[in-house]
């Protein structure tokens, strides 16, 4: 490792993370399309695999800040380190491309979207085109007349202040409480030209007067999408906290215990095929319904039990593929279908203590003041010494973890208007509106997601460039300020954290004491 800081296995580990993170969005991309949109729609794909990709890079891009500047000696100043990476350029990139995509680029591509098929393509173009500039229009007058009346920064400043003395005299002239600050009635020599005031900080009763100054812009549009992000982040990750564990436990839990033979498998796939026909021929009579007396009470909740019912009979028939596998080794197909199972377990357990810690470290680390125990701090710190790396490995799985409870959460609950779920994701059946809806969505939490875990491991990230970009200054926005100060955002996520737990629990609790769905007795 150069003492200087130059290290060129962080440009290595940059690239091979966001290759192996592109590969993985290209995964999730796949297996959650809508069949309708495979192998069309291509724009829409690379634009959502691009703001995914960003998005969790922009968290991996805490634990490479922390490696960079470790990278450097402790004997040499920061200002004369040379460091492989220049982490405030990355930041600011990958902050400006982001504010880019969730702006213009995803609003465009999802109006693009959701033209009709027959309209032309400079007519889908033009279209698109007017939506975004009214949405952006509409968001630079917030943006402009928020900053013209109130994007200051109103800093606390103590003055202090000395008085004069003739250039000669000696500290036995004034006295020794006087010797660097000169006071009235501080000595009885008529040397003095202008008495002080308010000298000593530390003495008390020191005048205290704030300094306003305007912030510039580009932090006050930080600043304004940081409680927007909040917001989107304490909804999803708040949720997806209590979610992952508990779902990758109750995945291993309802596992399928044996296969079936094929006779059974023919007999259970002509059930499914019969119930299908049933709610098709219900959905089509709903639909004269609604041809006839328009959209109603009666006719939205036959279209609300017709999709409960079309959800299940998706499970079921993944089920079925997953209790009689198909091909020519079917003894290894059920061996690797049983090992992720059990796979799904060890990840629930530890996803659980995870969180765990998490919930721990907020209520010991940074609600406290001062703190009762740095917790994490001192656990990668500690690893750090035992091997240069697995601290900062640590530190990653922490942080993308929490990326992770929003993308677990968004999927959970999705985007929610009342009751109603807008532009849900589901396994297989994601149209590309909600794919490009809910990356928007996930890009604008991670940007809260880094200021969180900024905040939370500012013992363990001291003196990187992520600490310069949340700075005192956002604490001391005149109107804002308050809310970052004070943890008021912190405060709300663990509180729905646990109200999230507890609603996840309970509702646990009423599906185990429900009829269970075993699809060998479901279809006889």
């Amino acid at each position: 490792m150069a003492a200087d800081g130059f290290n060129w296995f962080l440009i290595v580990v940059a690239v091979v993370s966001s290759i192996l993170v592109t590969l993985i969005n290209v995964y999730i991309l796949v297996h959650f399309q809508h069949p309708e949109d495979r192998n069309q729609a291509w724009f829409p794909k690379a634009v959502v695999v691009l703001g995914l990709t960003l998005s969790e890079l922009s968290i991996l891009l805490l634990p490479l800040d922390v490696a960079n500047r470790a990278a450097c000696a402790e004997s040499v100043v920061i200002s004369a380190c040379n460091f492989a990476l220049p982490m405030t350029d990355l930041w600011t990139a990958v902050y400006m491309a982001m504010l880019i995509l969730i702006i213009f680029v995803i609003p465009f591509t999802l109006f693009y979207y959701e033209q009709d098929h027959d309209m032309s393509v400079r007519g889908k173009l033009a279209s698109s085109g007017w939506w975004v500039l009214g949405t952006f229009t509409i968001l630079g007058l917030i943006l402009g007349l928020s900053y013209g009346f109130v994007g200051f920064v109103d800093l606390p400043v103590t003055t202090l202040t000395s008085g004069l003395a003739l250039f000669g005299a000696d500290d036995a002239t004034f006295g020794p409480a006087a010797a660097a600050c000169l006071k009235t009635d501080a000595f009885a020599h008529g040397s003095v030209l202008n008495a002080g005031y308010a000298c000593d900080a530390g003495s008390g009763g020191v005048p205290t007067e704030t300094w306003s100054v305007r912030t510039s812009f580009p932090v006050y549009v930080v600043a304004l999408t940081s409680v927007v992000s909040w917001v989107s982040f304490i909804a999803f990750g708040g949720v997806g906290m209590s979610a992952i564990p508990v779902d990758l436990v109750k995945r291993f839990l309802g596992r399928p215990k044996t296969v079936i033979a094929k006779s059974e498998y023919i007999r259970i796939a002509g059930k499914l095929a019969e119930a299908t026909q049933v709610v098709v021929a219900e959905a089509r009579e709903v639909q004269r319904e609604e041809r006839g007396t328009g959209r109603t009470r009666k006719t939205r909740r036959a279209l609300a039990k017709i999709d409960l019912r079309l959800t299940q009979l998706e499970d079921d028939e993944l089920t079925l593929q997953k209790i009689f596998p198909q091909g020519e080794d079917r003894e290894a197909s059920w061996m690797m279908t049983v090992s992720g199972y059990y796979a799904s377990l060890v990840f629930g357990v530890i996803a659980g203590v995870v969180s765990l810690m998490w919930m721990l470290h907020i209520a010991l680390y940074i609600f406290p003041s001062p703190p009762v125990t740095p917790f994490l701090n001192d656990l990668f710190t500690s690893l750090d010494q035992a091997f240069g790396l697995f601290g900062t490995s640590a530190f990653a799985l922490f942080c993308f973890y929490m990326i992770m409870c929003v993308v677990k959460g968004n999927i959970k609950v999705g985007f929610r208007l009342l009751l109603f779920a807008v532009y849900p994701m589901k396994l297989n059946g994601t149209l590309m509106s909600s794919f490009l809806f809910n990356t928007g969505l996930i890009m604008l939490s991670s940007i809260s997601v880094i200021q969180f875990c900024a905040r939370a491991f500012d013992g363990y990230a001291a003196e990187t460039s992520v600490s310069e970009i949340f700075g005192d200054e956002l604490n001391h926005l005149r109107g804002l300020g308050e809310l970052f100060a004070n943890n008021v955002f912190l405060y709300v996520f663990f509180g729905f954290s646990l109200l999230s737990m507890f609603v996840l629990a309970h509702t646990e609790v009423q599906d185990a004491h429900k009829p269970k769905r075993a699809i060998e007795s479901l279809y006889k």
